[in-house]
């Protein structure tokens, strides 16, 4: 027998997987403004979770797992989660001390990692309240930011506090040679930019669709036609809960599934498992794709880029952008810091 294709695969009315990893991102407050980032993070934006909401979203996503037999993953992102240290202390400490499911793993840029004295301070803090793993990103994109020496401090001091299999660097290959792309020109940037994108296929939504789909090959929307988002949205049992409560489907920051501050996840999951098929983008994602999305937003105005776009991904956030900034949806597609386009009109 064959695997079903996708059509198949959506006629059998999929269904919504239990979360079973969740990222709270703390913030859209970022020290740097990097040309890959998956929203529009800057030093301009903001958006803090308190503590209080932290953790009453943390333990209903815990509930919701042991409900279904599973455990919650739980790690903090951004945005940059260091950049209101005491506020990040509290929220892990809290957590801690009401009983949570432990904390995964921290992502950050190490920005902060200015004196070995700090740095070892606060990773053996992270490390008393139970933090498993620290993960530190470095690339070209954020060593046009990042002095170097502070992703290295904070990388070896991690390994001696932590131990080398707690620690992470995304991406390695970057972090064994580094590049300073603050002295490089516009044309040696987008060359190394491209040659980054190759080397590891990041996702084009926010910043990076903006910025990095032209370094792309561009290909006819029809391309996309019928490749269907069940797996991304449906069935990736990952969600993100941004500071405002929104909650994002895996790695699809700015579709709105609901919001956590209003409707606890362990309901939210379940209201979601049930009315999924109301929800317009959701809905036109799981049947066909980015290229039913854009035929669904013709009606109000979208016309597709006739150079192309670099692949499904591309396509869908520049449809979702075109909609946010309508007024189209607006319960579905947020907030601002998912669609804010920083740049002149594409192409």
């Amino acid at each position: 027998m064959h695997p079903p294709d996708q059509a198949d695969s959506v006629s059998t009315n999929p269904q919504l997987a239990v979360w079973e990893f969740a990222g709270l991102l703390l913030t859209y407050w970022c020290n740097a403004k990097c040309t890959f980032c998956y929203v529009y993070s800057s030093p301009e934006r903001g958006g803090w979770m308190n503590t209080t909401d932290a953790v009453t979203i943390w333990r209903s996503l815990d509930q919701l797992a042991a409900k279904h037999g599973k455990t919650m993953r739980i790690h903090l992102a951004g945005g940059e989660p260091f950049g209101d240290w005491p506020r990040l202390l509290a929220l892990v400490r809290a957590a801690r001390d009401a009983g949570l499911t432990p904390l995964e793993k921290i992502e950050t840029n190490a920005f902060w990692a200015t004196s070995d004295g700090l740095t070892r301070a606060r990773l053996e803090q992270l490390d008393v309240l139970g933090m498993e793993l620290l993960v530190v990103s470095t690339d070209v994109y954020h060593q046009e930011f990042i002095p170097f020496d502070r992703v290295r401090r904070c990388v070896e001091i991690a390994r001696k506090v932590l131990g080398p299999p707690r620690v992470r660097v995304r991406w390695w290959d970057f972090y064994k040679r580094p590049l300073d792309t603050r002295r490089l020109d516009t044309n040696e940037k987008n060359r190394t930019f491209a040659q980054a994108l190759d080397r590891h296929k990041d996702r084009l939504t926010g910043r990076a669709a903006d910025r990095l789909a032209d370094l792309l090959p561009p290909h006819p929307a029809e391309e996309f036609r019928d490749l269907n988002c069940v797996k991304e949205v449906l069935q990736s049992r990952h969600v993100h809960i941004d500071p405002y409560g929104n909650v994002f489907p895996g790695v699809c920051n700015g579709i709105i599934l609901g919001n956590a501050l209003k409707q606890p996840p362990e309901q939210l999951w379940k209201h979601v498992s049930t009315n999924w098929h109301e929800h317009p983008v959701v809905s036109a994602v799981v049947a066909g794709g980015s290229h039913e999305l854009m035929q669904r937003a013709k009606p109000f105005g979208y016309r597709q880029l006739e150079a192309g776009y670099a692949n499904k991904c591309h396509l869908c956030h520049h449809v979702r952008q075109f909609l946010q900034h309508s007024g189209i949806w607006p319960d579905a597609l947020g907030p601002a810091e998912c669609y804010a386009n920083e740049r002149a009109p594409r192409r």
